[in-house]
Protein backbone atom coordinates (compact mmCIF):
# COMPACT_ATOMS: atom_id res chain seq x y z
CA UNK A 1 0.00 0.00 0.00
CA UNK A 2 1.32 3.32 -0.79
CA UNK A 3 1.74 6.02 1.67
CA UNK A 4 0.16 8.55 2.34
CA UNK A 5 -2.89 6.44 1.82
CA UNK A 6 -5.70 7.35 1.26
CA UNK A 7 -4.51 10.04 -1.02
CA UNK A 8 -7.36 12.38 -3.07
CA UNK A 9 -6.79 10.01 -5.99
CA UNK A 10 -7.96 7.10 -3.92
CA UNK A 11 -10.93 8.74 -2.09
CA UNK A 12 -12.43 9.68 -5.34
CA UNK A 13 -12.11 6.36 -6.66
CA UNK A 14 -13.26 4.82 -3.70
CA UNK A 15 -16.51 7.11 -3.16
CA UNK A 16 -17.40 5.86 -6.66
CA UNK A 17 -16.45 1.96 -5.55
CA UNK A 18 -18.52 2.19 -2.61
CA UNK A 19 -21.64 3.91 -3.88
CA UNK A 20 -21.56 1.62 -6.98
CA UNK A 21 -21.76 -1.42 -4.61
CA UNK A 22 -25.35 -0.20 -3.19
CA UNK A 23 -26.58 2.14 -5.40
CA UNK A 24 -30.46 2.08 -3.74
CA UNK A 25 -29.14 3.13 0.16
CA UNK A 26 -25.70 4.91 -1.22
CA UNK A 27 -25.53 8.08 -3.60
CA UNK A 28 -22.14 9.72 -5.34
CA UNK A 29 -22.68 13.47 -5.86
CA UNK A 30 -19.66 16.41 -5.47
CA UNK A 31 -21.46 19.28 -3.74
CA UNK A 32 -18.65 21.72 -4.91
CA UNK A 33 -14.79 22.61 -5.68
CA UNK A 34 -11.88 23.56 -3.60
CA UNK A 35 -10.16 26.68 -4.15
CA UNK A 36 -7.82 25.20 -7.21
CA UNK A 37 -10.99 23.40 -8.52
CA UNK A 38 -10.80 19.94 -6.70
CA UNK A 39 -14.29 18.65 -6.25
CA UNK A 40 -15.56 17.77 -2.89
CA UNK A 41 -17.11 14.57 -2.83
CA UNK A 42 -20.21 13.41 -0.68
CA UNK A 43 -21.70 9.95 0.10
CA UNK A 44 -24.88 9.82 1.37
CA UNK A 45 -26.28 7.06 2.68
CA UNK A 46 -29.62 5.52 3.83
CA UNK A 47 -32.44 3.33 3.03
CA UNK A 48 -35.24 4.92 0.64
CA UNK A 49 -37.89 2.74 2.33
CA UNK A 50 -38.58 5.60 5.23
CA UNK A 51 -38.78 9.04 3.55
CA UNK A 52 -35.46 11.29 4.62
CA UNK A 53 -37.75 14.11 6.54
CA UNK A 54 -38.54 11.35 8.88
CA UNK A 55 -34.75 10.32 10.33
CA UNK A 56 -32.19 11.82 12.20
CA UNK A 57 -29.29 13.58 9.94
CA UNK A 58 -25.39 12.23 10.75
CA UNK A 59 -22.75 14.30 9.22
CA UNK A 60 -19.21 12.56 9.04
CA UNK A 61 -16.21 14.54 7.72
CA UNK A 62 -12.81 13.38 7.22
CA UNK A 63 -9.58 15.00 5.44
CA UNK A 64 -9.90 18.74 7.04
CA UNK A 65 -6.18 18.65 7.90
CA UNK A 66 -4.40 17.80 4.45
CA UNK A 67 -1.44 15.65 6.30
CA UNK A 68 -3.83 13.90 7.97
CA UNK A 69 -4.72 10.75 6.35
CA UNK A 70 -6.53 8.86 9.13
CA UNK A 71 -9.60 10.86 8.67
CA UNK A 72 -9.94 10.43 4.91
CA UNK A 73 -9.47 6.55 5.52
CA UNK A 74 -12.02 6.37 9.08
CA UNK A 75 -14.27 7.89 6.31
CA UNK A 76 -14.14 5.43 3.70
CA UNK A 77 -14.17 2.88 6.62
CA UNK A 78 -17.33 3.70 8.09
CA UNK A 79 -18.84 3.88 4.53
CA UNK A 80 -17.88 0.52 4.03
CA UNK A 81 -19.12 -0.88 7.91
CA UNK A 82 -22.80 0.86 7.56
CA UNK A 83 -23.20 -1.61 4.31
CA UNK A 84 -22.74 -4.41 6.44
CA UNK A 85 -25.86 -6.37 6.77
CA UNK A 86 -26.33 -6.03 10.39
CA UNK A 87 -26.17 -2.34 10.59
CA UNK A 88 -28.93 -2.00 7.89
CA UNK A 89 -31.26 -0.94 10.68
CA UNK A 90 -28.86 2.46 11.01
CA UNK A 91 -29.26 3.47 7.82
CA UNK A 92 -33.24 2.89 8.26
CA UNK A 93 -33.18 5.31 10.93
CA UNK A 94 -30.94 8.05 10.05
CA UNK A 95 -29.48 10.01 6.98
CA UNK A 96 -25.73 9.85 6.92
CA UNK A 97 -23.30 12.17 4.96
CA UNK A 98 -19.87 10.95 4.52
CA UNK A 99 -17.60 13.82 3.55
CA UNK A 100 -14.46 12.36 3.39
CA UNK A 101 -12.09 14.76 2.22
CA UNK A 102 -12.64 18.10 2.86
CA UNK A 103 -9.68 19.84 2.40
CA UNK A 104 -8.72 18.17 -1.20
CA UNK A 105 -5.95 21.02 -2.14
CA UNK A 106 -4.29 20.60 1.25
CA UNK A 107 -4.21 16.79 1.06
CA UNK A 108 -2.80 16.74 -2.41
CA UNK A 109 -0.12 19.43 -1.28
CA UNK A 110 0.08 16.67 2.21
CA UNK A 111 0.12 19.87 4.28
CA UNK A 112 -0.82 20.43 7.78
CA UNK A 113 -4.26 22.33 8.61
CA UNK A 114 -2.14 25.62 9.89
CA UNK A 115 -1.10 26.39 6.50
CA UNK A 116 -4.77 25.96 5.27
CA UNK A 117 -5.94 25.47 1.99
CA UNK A 118 -4.55 26.15 -1.31
CA UNK A 119 -4.77 29.85 -0.04
CA UNK A 120 -3.98 29.67 3.42
CA UNK A 121 -6.85 29.59 5.57
CA UNK A 122 -7.09 27.18 8.22
CA UNK A 123 -10.88 25.11 8.47
CA UNK A 124 -10.40 25.90 12.62
CA UNK A 125 -11.30 29.53 11.17
CA UNK A 126 -12.87 29.36 7.99
CA UNK A 127 -16.68 29.47 9.71
CA UNK A 128 -17.20 33.33 11.71
CA UNK A 129 -20.05 33.91 13.40
CA UNK A 130 -20.54 37.60 11.92
CA UNK A 131 -20.04 36.49 7.99
CA UNK A 132 -19.71 34.31 5.16
CA UNK A 133 -17.60 31.34 4.94
CA UNK A 134 -13.71 32.16 4.35
CA UNK A 135 -12.70 29.48 1.56
CA UNK A 136 -14.57 27.96 -1.27
CA UNK A 137 -14.55 24.46 1.18
CA UNK A 138 -15.79 25.94 3.79
CA UNK A 139 -18.85 27.37 1.79
CA UNK A 140 -19.60 24.48 -0.24
CA UNK A 141 -19.69 22.65 3.96
CA UNK A 142 -21.61 25.60 4.92
CA UNK A 143 -24.17 24.80 1.94
CA UNK A 144 -24.81 21.51 2.73
CA UNK A 145 -25.15 22.07 6.49
CA UNK A 146 -27.82 24.72 6.05
CA UNK A 147 -30.03 21.54 3.56
CA UNK A 148 -29.32 19.42 6.08
CA UNK A 149 -28.95 21.11 9.62
CA UNK A 150 -27.76 17.53 10.88
CA UNK A 151 -28.57 16.35 14.51
CA UNK A 152 -25.36 15.65 14.89
CA UNK A 153 -21.49 15.85 13.34
CA UNK A 154 -18.20 14.30 14.01
CA UNK A 155 -15.45 15.88 12.20
CA UNK A 156 -12.29 12.98 12.33
CA UNK A 157 -8.99 14.18 12.27
CA UNK A 158 -5.35 11.89 12.67
CA UNK A 159 -2.56 12.86 15.57
CA UNK A 160 -0.47 14.30 12.96
CA UNK A 161 3.02 13.43 12.81
CA UNK A 162 2.64 10.33 14.75
CA UNK A 163 0.99 9.35 18.40
CA UNK A 164 -1.51 6.80 19.68
CA UNK A 165 -4.05 7.21 22.18
CA UNK A 166 -7.50 7.72 20.67
CA UNK A 167 -8.72 11.11 22.17
CA UNK A 168 -11.79 13.82 21.49
CA UNK A 169 -12.60 17.55 21.24
CA UNK A 170 -15.62 18.41 22.36
CA UNK A 171 -18.09 22.43 21.63
CA UNK A 172 -21.21 22.65 23.66
CA UNK A 173 -24.09 24.22 22.29
CA UNK A 174 -25.73 27.61 24.37
CA UNK A 175 -27.32 25.40 26.48
CA UNK A 176 -23.64 24.28 27.97
CA UNK A 177 -25.13 23.10 31.09
CA UNK A 178 -27.19 20.39 29.79
CA UNK A 179 -24.93 19.63 26.43
CA UNK A 180 -21.53 19.26 28.40
CA UNK A 181 -22.72 16.94 30.74
CA UNK A 182 -24.40 14.90 27.71
CA UNK A 183 -20.90 15.16 25.54
CA UNK A 184 -19.25 13.47 28.48
CA UNK A 185 -21.59 10.63 28.56
CA UNK A 186 -21.49 10.46 24.58
CA UNK A 187 -17.42 10.26 24.99
CA UNK A 188 -17.26 7.08 28.07
CA UNK A 189 -19.05 5.33 25.73
CA UNK A 190 -17.34 5.56 22.22
CA UNK A 191 -13.60 5.31 24.49
CA UNK A 192 -15.27 2.25 26.34
CA UNK A 193 -15.81 0.74 22.77
CA UNK A 194 -12.59 1.88 20.93
CA UNK A 195 -10.97 -0.41 24.44
CA UNK A 196 -12.96 -3.21 23.78
CA UNK A 197 -11.96 -3.19 19.92
CA UNK A 198 -8.58 -3.40 21.36
CA UNK A 199 -7.13 0.13 21.08
CA UNK A 200 -6.15 2.34 23.94
CA UNK A 201 -7.80 5.70 24.96
CA UNK A 202 -6.15 8.80 26.08
CA UNK A 203 -8.88 9.39 28.18
CA UNK A 204 -8.96 13.58 28.56
CA UNK A 205 -11.41 15.12 26.06
CA UNK A 206 -10.85 18.73 25.58
CA UNK A 207 -14.07 20.38 25.76
CA UNK A 208 -14.32 23.94 23.50
CA UNK A 209 -16.04 26.00 26.39
CA UNK A 210 -14.89 29.54 24.04
CA UNK A 211 -16.16 29.88 20.49
CA UNK A 212 -14.91 28.10 17.76
CA UNK A 213 -15.04 28.80 14.48
CA UNK A 214 -14.41 25.34 13.08
CA UNK A 215 -17.58 23.60 11.09
CA UNK A 216 -18.30 21.75 15.07
CA UNK A 217 -18.25 24.57 16.75
CA UNK A 218 -20.12 26.60 14.59
CA UNK A 219 -22.81 23.92 14.05
CA UNK A 220 -23.27 23.38 18.17
CA UNK A 221 -23.59 26.91 18.13
CA UNK A 222 -25.83 27.56 16.13
CA UNK A 223 -28.09 24.58 15.35
CA UNK A 224 -27.72 23.12 18.56
CA UNK A 225 -26.26 19.67 16.76
CA UNK A 226 -24.19 16.91 18.83
CA UNK A 227 -20.95 17.98 17.43
CA UNK A 228 -17.64 16.68 18.25
CA UNK A 229 -13.39 16.68 16.79
CA UNK A 230 -12.55 13.52 17.06
CA UNK A 231 -9.01 12.22 16.64
CA UNK A 232 -7.70 8.96 15.27
CA UNK A 233 -3.89 7.50 15.88
CA UNK A 234 -1.40 8.00 13.57
CA UNK A 235 1.50 6.43 12.13
CA UNK A 236 1.74 4.22 14.93
CA UNK A 237 -0.80 0.95 13.34
CA UNK A 238 -1.29 -0.13 10.17
CA UNK A 239 -3.72 2.45 8.79
CA UNK A 240 -6.14 -0.51 8.92
CA UNK A 241 -6.28 -0.42 12.56
CA UNK A 242 -6.90 2.95 12.66
CA UNK A 243 -9.44 2.33 10.87
CA UNK A 244 -10.62 -0.16 13.53
CA UNK A 245 -10.40 1.89 15.98
CA UNK A 246 -12.28 5.04 14.72
CA UNK A 247 -15.23 2.89 13.10
CA UNK A 248 -15.58 1.33 16.53
CA UNK A 249 -15.61 4.44 17.84
CA UNK A 250 -18.23 5.79 15.33
CA UNK A 251 -20.60 3.15 15.58
CA UNK A 252 -21.19 3.34 19.29
CA UNK A 253 -21.44 7.02 18.55
CA UNK A 254 -24.42 6.59 16.15
CA UNK A 255 -26.29 4.39 18.45
CA UNK A 256 -27.12 7.41 20.59
CA UNK A 257 -29.30 8.54 17.75
CA UNK A 258 -31.93 6.39 19.35
CA UNK A 259 -32.13 8.13 22.34
CA UNK A 260 -35.36 8.50 23.71
CA UNK A 261 -36.47 9.22 27.80
CA UNK A 262 -32.73 9.22 29.00
CA UNK A 263 -32.02 12.79 27.67
CA UNK A 264 -35.67 14.58 27.73
CA UNK A 265 -35.98 13.12 24.11
CA UNK A 266 -39.92 12.60 22.82
CA UNK A 267 -38.12 11.08 19.62
CA UNK A 268 -35.29 8.47 19.07
CA UNK A 269 -32.53 10.76 17.99
CA UNK A 270 -29.00 12.13 18.93
CA UNK A 271 -29.48 13.98 22.58
CA UNK A 272 -30.14 17.87 20.81
CA UNK A 273 -33.56 18.82 20.98
CA UNK A 274 -33.12 20.47 24.62
CA UNK A 275 -31.95 23.71 23.36
CA UNK A 276 -32.66 25.38 26.44
CA UNK A 277 -33.33 24.29 30.28
CA UNK A 278 -33.26 20.64 31.38
CA UNK A 279 -35.13 18.48 33.31
CA UNK A 280 -37.20 20.64 35.23
CA UNK A 281 -38.53 22.93 32.34
CA UNK A 282 -36.92 22.26 28.98
CA UNK A 283 -37.48 24.75 25.05
CA UNK A 284 -36.96 21.80 22.37
CA UNK A 285 -38.09 22.14 18.81
CA UNK A 286 -41.46 22.02 17.43
CA UNK A 287 -42.77 20.13 14.30
CA UNK A 288 -44.35 16.93 12.94
CA UNK A 289 -41.43 15.48 11.39
CA UNK A 290 -37.62 14.97 12.13
CA UNK A 291 -36.81 17.84 9.61
CA UNK A 292 -39.54 20.33 10.67
CA UNK A 293 -37.91 19.72 14.51
CA UNK A 294 -34.16 20.64 12.77
CA UNK A 295 -35.47 23.63 11.43
CA UNK A 296 -37.40 24.50 14.67
CA UNK A 297 -34.05 23.47 16.55
CA UNK A 298 -31.81 25.39 14.30
CA UNK A 299 -34.20 28.88 14.49
CA UNK A 300 -34.56 28.42 18.42
CA UNK A 301 -30.69 28.38 18.69
CA UNK A 302 -30.71 31.27 16.30
CA UNK A 303 -32.91 33.32 19.04
CA UNK A 304 -30.94 32.94 21.85
CA UNK A 305 -28.13 33.51 20.50
CA UNK A 306 -29.16 36.58 18.75
CA UNK A 307 -30.95 37.96 22.31
CA UNK A 308 -32.54 35.09 24.61
CA UNK A 309 -30.53 36.62 27.69
CA UNK A 310 -31.80 33.51 30.00
CA UNK A 311 -34.59 30.74 30.05
CA UNK A 312 -35.70 29.36 33.30
CA UNK A 313 -38.83 27.90 35.40
CA UNK A 314 -39.77 30.22 37.65
CA UNK A 315 -37.59 29.56 41.21
CA UNK A 316 -41.44 29.46 43.90
CA UNK A 317 -44.35 27.51 42.25
CA UNK A 318 -47.17 30.67 43.93
CA UNK A 319 -50.47 29.35 43.52
CA UNK A 320 -49.65 26.30 42.52
CA UNK A 321 -48.96 27.21 39.13
CA UNK A 322 -45.53 26.81 37.41
CA UNK A 323 -44.24 29.17 35.24
CA UNK A 324 -41.84 28.80 32.54
CA UNK A 325 -40.36 32.61 31.38
CA UNK A 326 -38.70 33.25 28.11
CA UNK A 327 -37.62 36.37 27.76
CA UNK A 328 -36.85 37.59 24.04
CA UNK A 329 -34.70 40.69 23.58
CA UNK A 330 -35.29 43.74 21.19
CA UNK A 331 -31.84 42.70 18.84
CA UNK A 332 -33.52 38.92 17.74
CA UNK A 333 -34.17 38.34 14.36
CA UNK A 334 -34.91 34.62 14.27
CA UNK A 335 -37.82 33.78 16.09
CA UNK A 336 -39.35 30.06 15.79
CA UNK A 337 -42.48 29.22 14.07
CA UNK A 338 -43.72 27.16 17.32
CA UNK A 339 -42.21 25.23 20.70
CA UNK A 340 -42.49 22.92 22.69
CA UNK A 341 -42.29 23.44 26.36
CA UNK A 342 -41.47 20.24 29.27
CA UNK A 343 -41.74 21.10 32.97
CA UNK A 344 -41.43 18.52 35.79
CA UNK A 345 -43.74 18.96 38.54
CA UNK A 346 -44.45 16.71 41.81
CA UNK A 347 -46.23 13.68 40.96
CA UNK A 348 -48.98 13.69 42.97
CA UNK A 349 -50.26 16.46 41.38
CA UNK A 350 -53.31 16.72 39.64
CA UNK A 351 -52.80 19.26 36.24
CA UNK A 352 -55.69 21.59 35.78
CA UNK A 353 -54.62 23.40 32.70
CA UNK A 354 -51.75 24.99 30.66
CA UNK A 355 -51.68 28.51 29.63
CA UNK A 356 -49.51 30.25 27.17
CA UNK A 357 -49.40 34.21 27.31
CA UNK A 358 -52.04 34.03 29.90
CA UNK A 359 -54.35 32.08 27.31
CA UNK A 360 -55.74 28.52 27.71
CA UNK A 361 -54.21 26.02 25.63
CA UNK A 362 -56.30 23.81 23.88
CA UNK A 363 -56.18 20.09 25.47
CA UNK A 364 -55.15 19.07 22.12
CA UNK A 365 -51.71 20.54 22.61
CA UNK A 366 -50.68 19.73 25.96
CA UNK A 367 -49.94 16.28 27.92
CA UNK A 368 -48.47 14.61 31.20
CA UNK A 369 -46.81 11.51 31.84
CA UNK A 370 -45.96 10.23 34.82
CA UNK A 371 -42.45 9.12 35.15
CA UNK A 372 -40.44 8.75 38.44
CA UNK A 373 -38.90 11.55 38.74
CA UNK A 374 -42.67 13.29 38.52
CA UNK A 375 -45.29 14.35 36.08
CA UNK A 376 -43.71 15.84 32.86
CA UNK A 377 -46.34 18.25 31.10
CA UNK A 378 -45.37 18.97 27.67
CA UNK A 379 -46.84 22.04 26.00
CA UNK A 380 -46.79 22.72 22.55
CA UNK A 381 -46.87 26.27 21.00
CA UNK A 382 -47.76 26.80 17.47
CA UNK A 383 -46.65 29.99 16.84
CA UNK A 384 -43.44 32.38 17.45
CA UNK A 385 -42.50 34.28 20.47
CA UNK A 386 -42.83 37.39 21.11
CA UNK A 387 -40.46 40.26 22.55
CA UNK A 388 -40.41 41.37 25.39
CA UNK A 389 -41.64 38.70 28.35
CA UNK A 390 -43.17 34.98 27.29
CA UNK A 391 -44.45 32.66 30.09
CA UNK A 392 -45.48 29.32 29.81
CA UNK A 393 -47.94 28.72 33.04
CA UNK A 394 -49.02 25.03 34.38
CA UNK A 395 -51.70 25.19 36.93
CA UNK A 396 -52.08 22.42 39.32
CA UNK A 397 -53.43 20.70 42.62
CA UNK A 398 -51.25 18.96 45.30
CA UNK A 399 -53.21 16.48 48.51
CA UNK A 400 -50.41 18.56 51.05
CA UNK A 401 -49.46 21.61 51.95
CA UNK A 402 -46.30 23.41 51.96
CA UNK A 403 -43.74 23.45 55.10
CA UNK A 404 -43.45 27.18 54.99
CA UNK A 405 -45.30 29.53 52.11
CA UNK A 406 -43.14 30.58 49.21
CA UNK A 407 -41.73 34.71 50.00
CA UNK A 408 -43.93 37.59 48.12
CA UNK A 409 -43.35 38.37 44.71
CA UNK A 410 -41.20 41.49 44.09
Amino acid sequence: MKTPYPDYEDVMRECREIAASDPTRVSYSEIGKSEEGRPLPLLKMTDPAVPDREKSVFLLSGGTDGSEEVGRAVALGMARALLAPERRALLYRQVVLVMPVTNPDGCVRNQPDREGNAKGIPAAGAYPDDGPPLTAEARAMRALVDEWIPDAHVDFHGLAGGSMGDCEFLYPTVNSKWSIPVLMDIVRAIEEAGALAGFPQQGRPRLWTEPRHNLPGWLARNCSSVCMVLEGTENYYPIEDSVRSGVARLLRFMEFGDSTDRYFQDFPNYPCDVVSGGFMAALMPYGQTYEERRRCRRDISQMIVQGVPWFERLACDRDWTAVVHLPVDDSVRTFPEGMRFKATIDRRAVVKEVLWQDHRLEPALWRQALTPAGIVVTADVPEPPRRGANQLKIRYEVPFRRHVEPPPEK
